[in-house]
């Protein structure tokens, strides 16, 4: 690479952190870095090295959006037009395919940009470079589950770069990359670092700007998300791995009935508001009240003597009525939902978590809808809680609904229930 540098100097030099992002040989880089630190002429110039070098490569570039993707792409394109007419003067023609998304073949080298919004649509590729842009941005599932397979049979190279977003699973990555762990190469690059970027630019974002906004976007620092409720500090201290076979009751269930396309939620909690465990969870898709309220009862009825405390708003009265009838020994209560109500049962599952009293099993779903659950203002003044953007939180209220009617203490009959699995149908 620091040949490759020398020979391009004429088109394009490296500040300090471009340079040694592409010197980094780890086949997993991590960069967390500000706005306009430059992260899209890094990565094309990344891209562009492999292409001149042989055997054929195959690189992927991967965004939130098929835009954002583009842009990466279309600069790929320009420097090799640059390196061409004013390196080599040898000039190779290709033209890239636009649709249905960009492509560049390149005397055997193939990139393409592609958009992370469909997961599904990537699946079965192979790729000896991913390149992942605004990475904190996109879902795990697609790094874990799509992006990173296609490098299995390639011994390939994987390259998430972004702003940060929260302590996401691109922080989880970047920490990783910053106690040593795996190999794993990571830094954090503020935007002052690119000479190019003015500092009385700057100086006018950082005044205009609150301070934690300033921070993320242009220092690269992790923050937790704007509005979050559950700080990652308390989700990881009730991470518990050494699990009991059994536990002794009160069970208090929380069931969240789908709206339209979501899920509808079980969480099972043993024990009081002094300290209890979230036992028991699991969530449902399908088109038919039915079918799912069936597989709700088949989970209930493992906790015999439970409390059940169900949301009846809107449509999910129908549901409510539906599990009544089918369970007519056990405790129902219907939760309509209403402004103060739910900041309740909010600050009932915080306090749990915030002082450490609920123990839960590693759940990668659940937690990261506990990341993702903000509070924010409405336009008429109102506080409004929920999944930040297009995020779930079916399986957070579920757990809400159970933490905010926990019995204060141990009383009644005790118990004992199996050790469950967490299900996702």
């Amino acid at each position: 690479m620091e040949q490759f540098l020398q020979r391009i100097a004429g088109i394009w030099q490296p500040h300090v952190g471009q340079r040694e992002f592409l010197l980094a040989h780890a086949k997993t880089r991590a960069l967390a870095c500000g706005r306009r630190w430059g992260k899209t002429e890094a990565c094309a110039v990344d891209v562009l090295h492999r292409i001149l070098r042989s055997p054929p490569s195959r690189q992927l570039m991967v965004a939130p959006t098929l835009e954002q993707a583009k842009i990466l792409f279309r600069r790929v394109c320009r420097l090799l037009d640059d390196y061409q007419r004013k390196v080599t003067k040898d000039i190779t023609k290709y033209r890239p395919k636009n649709t249905p998304f960009p492509v560049l073949e390149f005397e055997g080298h193939v990139v393409t940009a592609r958009s992370g919004h469909a997961p599904d649509s990537l699946r079965g590729d192979e790729a000896d470079h991913v390149i992942v842009d605004e990475a904190a941005f996109v879902p795990e599932a697609l790094v874990t589950e799509v992006l990173t397979p296609m490098l299995s049979t390639t011994d390939g190279y994987l390259t998430c770069i972004s702003t940060p977003n929260g302590f996401n699973w691109f922080w989880r990555l970047f920490d990783r990359g910053e106690r040593g762990e795996d190999g794993i190469w990571s830094r954090r690059s503020p935007s002052s670092e690119n000479p190019r970027v003015s500092r009385h630019f700057l100086a006018a974002k950082k005044n205009e700007s609150s301070p934690r906004s300033f921070e993320v976007e242009y220092e690269a620092v992790f923050r937790e998300a704007a509005g979050a409720v559950f700080t990652q500090e308390s989700i990881d201290d009730a991470r518990c791995y050494e699990w009991p076979s059994s536990f002794s009751g009160p069970f208090t269930i929380g069931v969240d009935w789908a709206k339209t396309k979501d899920f509808t939620a079980v969480a099972i909690v043993s024990g009081t508001r002094d300290e209890c465990w979230l036992v028991g969870l699991a969530r449902f898709h399908g088109p038919h009240f039915q079918d799912i309220c069936a597989q709700v009862v088949e989970v209930i009825r493992r906790y015999p003597g439970a409390r059940i405390f169900q949301d009846s708003t809107g449509l999910g009265v129908i549901a409510a009525e539906l599990l009544r009838s089918q369970l007519p020994r056990f405790s129902i209560t219907d939760i309509t939902f209403t402004s103060g109500g739910k900041e309740e049962m909010v600050c009932a599952l915080a306090r749990l978590l915030g002082n450490k009293l609920l123990r839960m099993q590693p759940n990668p779903v659940l937690e990261r809808e506990l990341a993702s659950y903000v509070s924010s203002e409405t336009s008429a003044g109102n506080i409004r809680y929920g999944a930040k953007g297009s995020e779930h939180d079916d399986l957070v209220t579920a757990v809400m609904l159970a933490a905010r009617h926990l019995p204060s203490r141990l009383s009644g009959c005790i118990r004992l229930a199996p050790k469950i699995q967490f299900s996702y149908a």
